[in-house]
């Protein structure tokens, strides 16, 4: 998986009535990290540019764009929220 050192941003797909996205939406509010929030149902070409970067409309999906240009898509709230957690907390070490 990526680690701090070479993650260049994060960014969240997401929509407001969905609550597995406002479960993770608390983890990235606890954890204070910077992560761009994409909101699909206000912009629908992000739902068009979530189906074909991560190859399907499923919330919440969190984009880890790498900083040799490589993007992963992951998906599911509870390993989102806890690669959010652990990349926090290294950050944390290194700070």
């Amino acid at each position: 998986m990526a680690t701090q050192h070479n993650i260049k941003s994060l960014s969240l797909y997401h929509f407001q009535g969905c609550p597995f996205c406002a479960a993770t939406r608390k983890v990235i509010e606890q954890t204070e990290l910077n992560v761009e929030q994409r909101d699909i149902q206000r912009q629908p070409q992000l739902r068009a540019a979530l189906i074909k970067g991560g190859g399907k409309p499923q919330v919440p999906c969190l984009l880890i764009e790498k900083e040799d240009g490589q993007h992963l898509w992951l998906y599911e709230s509870s390993d989102i929220n806890h690669f959010l957690r652990g990349y926090a907390a290294q950050s944390k070490k290194r700070a």
